[in-house]
């Protein structure tokens, strides 16, 4: 059985480490955001810095500059980095003059599986963008389910069976609220939910406590992670 630990990243970027490989999901780790027309300002450090950083996999959801981080791609060592995302974040990964081959790129489709080293990747509903998905990332022993940036629906997080459940919990600018974000995580079945996609901007966060609490009651473990804050997933959900 692969272990499994997953490090928070802010937003709603993770570090995965499963069984040797580094999997970076969603990494939002410059001031592109502050830097672009939409002027937020960060409201912690990145964890992570380019030279810092050594991912073999980098998933993306969907091509917004707090998922697709192109700033921070521009200064990654990206040789023997392998892409994942859907088609949007492929045009945007080879449009940044690093030489990212195309055949280092797998798009990631609603309702495919992408096979990978040790692990696969089912892309699932979101409905964020017209080609975001959701991750449910398969491991020997575990099932992650990241919904990445999506509104609620009847259809987010039906037929996922997940084991832990990574949620926007904001309730603007395209992503469910907290108590939405409950309903989601009961109907994948998730044994722990951990919330995400707040204390990052002033202007788009929420209180993760306003998830905690309904989920509790509703009979979900919960695991609210600081910024950096990283957790073994197997521990986890002793």
């Amino acid at each position: 059985m692969a272990t499994a630990a997953l490090r928070w990243l802010g937003q709603g970027g993770y570090e995965l480490i499963l069984g040797g490989k580094r999997i970076y999901i969603d990494p939002y780790l410059s001031d592109m955001v502050e830097h672009s027309p939409e002027g937020l300002r960060r409201l912690v450090p990145p964890p992570i810095s380019p030279a810092e950083a050594r991912p073999d996999y980098y998933i993306a959801t969907h091509d917004h500059m707090d998922h697709l981080d192109t700033d921070f791609i521009r200064e990654l060592d990206c040789a023997g980095v392998r892409f994942l995302c859907p088609e949007s974040c492929k045009a945007a990964l080879l449009a940044l003059g690093k030489g990212i081959a195309e055949d280092r790129i797998t798009v990631l489709r609603r309702g495919e599986t992408t096979e990978a080293e040790g692990f696969r990747v089912e892309a699932v509903a979101a409905d964020h963008t017209p080609d975001s998905v959701g991750l449910v990332i398969v491991w020997d022993g575990g099932r992650l389910y990241i919904t990445g940036d999506t509104l609620y629906g009847e259809g987010i997080g039906a037929d996922v069976q997940a084991d832990v459940i990574c949620c926007c919990i904001n309730g603007r600018w395209g992503n469910m609220n907290a108590e939405e974000a409950v309903l989601v995580s009961l109907r994948s079945g998730a044994k722990l939910a951990i919330p995400n996609h707040y204390g990052m901007f002033a202007e788009n966060t929420a209180d993760p406590a306003d998830f905690v609490r309904p989920a509790q009651a509703a009979g979900l473990s919960v695991r609210v992670l600081t910024h950096g804050e990283s957790v073994e997933l197997e521990s986890a959900l002793v």
